[in-house]
C-alpha cells in the first residue's frame, strides 16, 4: 500500500500533502481539503470558495458531484481547554456557518465557484437537490455524541453530521472513490434513527452500519434478488472494513484513476478537442462513480488488454454494462492513428448504446503498454438514428455475448 505521500504523487493529479505550519487552523483545514481530493479528485473540490460578499468565505470546502454537495466547515482545537467544552463551541459554531452556507447555495446568491482544474464555475441550486453538511473537528479527545452535545444539529432542515480529523482520514482512506463516499454518506443518513453515531469512533461505527445496510439497500434498491442483494451487502463491508485496500489487485484500480487524472489534459491540436471544460468534468463524473471494488475489476480486465494488444498487435476491447444506472461503457485498446482508433470506439460506443438500450454511453481508448500513453473519450446521450439501429441490427455483435461484471 502507498504513503499518504506516495499517492498524492501517483493518483489522479492530487495536489502535494500539506506540510505543518501556517496559522492556527490553516494546516487542519488544508489536511481536511487534500482528503476529500483522496476520494473526490481536484476535479470537484472547491477550496475556500468565496461567499456573497468580497472577502467573505463560503465555507471552507465544497464537493459538487453528480447531484450532491457537501457543505465542509473545519475547526481546530489550540490550548489545553476540555475537550467536551471546546466541541460543544466548536460545533454550535461550525453549525450556523453549515446552515449559512447552505441558505446561500439553495437561494442562489452564489452564482459560481471556483475549481482549481476548472476555475470559475457556475452553480445552479437546481442540480444539487441533494445537500449534506460535515463538521470537521480536528482535537484529541474520548468518543462522544455530538447531537448530545449540540441538539441543535438534528433540528437543520437537512442532514449534518460531526466527524473528527482522524475519522475523515479513515473515511476517506476506506472509501476513496466519489461513488463510494455518497454511498456511504447516503447510507449513514438513512441509518441516523437506528444507530447512535460517536465522534472518533469511525471505526465502530462502521462496524455497527455493516449490520445494517442489507435492510437498507433491500428497501431502496428494489427490485433486487437475494443474490445480488449479498454482492452488494458484501461490497459495502469490504470497503467499510478496509479490507479492500489490502487485496493485491487493488493497484488495477488506479487504471481508472489515472483515466479521471487525464480527462481534462486536452490537446488542442487534436480537431476532435472542442467544447467547453464540461465535457471533461462529465467524464470524471461518470468514471467517479465507479466504485474502488468496481474500478478493481476493471482495471485488471483493462491492463490484459493492454498487455495482449502489445503482443499481437491487434485491437482488444470489452463493453461494461451497468443495469442499476443504465450505461454502458466500452474500453479499447489498439495502436491505430489518433483520427482511426476515435472512429473506432464511436462505433463501438454506438453498438453498445443499441445493445444494452444504455441511457447514457461512454468510451475511452488507449494504447497498449509500452512508452507512454494517452487517452482519447467519447460521452454520449444521444439517441441513435433509425438508419443506424437498422445496420446493428444487421451485423454480427462486436461484443458477443460477454459485459456484465
Amino acid at each position: 500500500m502507498f504513503s499518504a505521500e506516495e499517492l498524492s504523487k501517483l493518483r489522479f493529479g492530487m495536489s502535494d500533502l500539506p506540510k505543518l505550519g501556517g496559522s492556527p487552523g490553516d494546516y487542519e483545514e488544508k489536511l481536511s481539503q487534500w482528503f476529500l481530493e483522496r476520494s473526490f479528485f481536484r476535479d470537484f473540490t472547491y477550496r475556500n470558495p468565496r461567499g456573497k460578499k468580497k472577502g467573505e468565505e463560503l465555507a471552507d470546502a465544497v464537493v459538487l458531484f453528480g447531484d450532491v454537495g457537501l457543505l465542509v466547515q473545519v475547526k481546530a482545537q489550540h490550548g489545553n481547554r476540555e475537550a467536551a467544552a471546546w466541541a460543544t463551541e466548536a460545533t454550535l459554531k461550525a453549525l450556523k456557518q453549515v446552515q449559512a452556507t447552505h441558505d446561500n447555495l439553495k437561494s442562489g446568491a452564489i452564482k459560481k465557484l471556483k475549481n482549481d482544474i476548472y476555475g470559475e464555475v457556475e452553480f445552479d441550486p437546481a442540480s444539487y437537490p441533494n445537500l449534506y453538511g460535515i463538521i470537521i473537528l480536528a482535537h484529541e479527545s474520548a468518543p462522544y455524541d455530538a447531537q448530545a452535545l449540540v441538539p441543535e444539529i438534528t433540528q437543520a432542515n437537512f442532514p449534518i453530521d460531526v466527524f473528527s480529523l482522524r475519522d475523515v482520514a479513515l473515511l476517506t482512506h476506506r472509501f476513496d472513490t466519489a461513488g463510494d463516499f455518497v454511498n456511504f454518506v447516503e447510507l449513514r443518513t438513512d441509518l441516523r434513527g437506528s444507530i447512535r453515531f460517536l465522534v472518533n469512533d469511525e471505526e465502530k461505527n462502521l462496524e455497527r452500519m455493516i449490520l445494517h445496510v442489507r435492510s437498507i439497500y433491500a428497501q431502496h434498491m428494489q427490485p433486487i434478488t437475494g443474490e445480488m442483494l449479498d454482492k452488494t451487502v458484501e461490497a459495502f463491508r469490504k470497503s467499510a472494513t478496509g479490507e479492500l485496500l489490502s487485496l493485491p489487485e487493488w493497484k488495477y484500480g488506479l487504471a481508472i484513476d489515472d483515466m479521471i487524472a487525464r480527462a481534462h489534459h486536452k490537446d488542442p491540436n487534436l480537431p476532435w478537442n472542442v467544447g467547453q471544460n464540461s465535457v471533461s468534468s462529465a467524464v470524471g463524473r461518470f468514471l467517479g462513480w465507479l466504485t474502488r471494488d468496481r474500478r478493481i475489476k476493471l482495471g485488471k480486465r483493462i491492463i490484459e488488454k493492454c498487455e495482449r494488444a502489445a503482443k499481437d498487435g491487434q485491437p482488444h476491447y470489452f463493453s461494461h454494462f451497468q443495469k442499476a444506472r443504465g450505461t454502458a461503457s466500452v474500453y479499447l485498446v489498439t495502436n491505430l492513428a489518433r483520427q482511426e482508433r476515435v472512429n473506432y470506439l464511436q462505433f463501438l460506443v454506438a453498438y453498445a448504446c443499441f445493445k444494452y438500450g444504455a441511457n447514457q454511453c461512454f468510451g475511452v481508448v488507449t494504447e497498449p503498454i509500452g512508452s507512454g500513453r494517452s487517452y482519447d473519450f467519447t460521452l454520449t446521450r444521444r439517441e441513435l438514428p433509425p438508419k443506424s439501429i437498422q445496420y446493428f441490427q444487421s451485423i454480427e455483435d462486436p461484443f458477443g455475448s460477454g459485459g456484465a461484471l
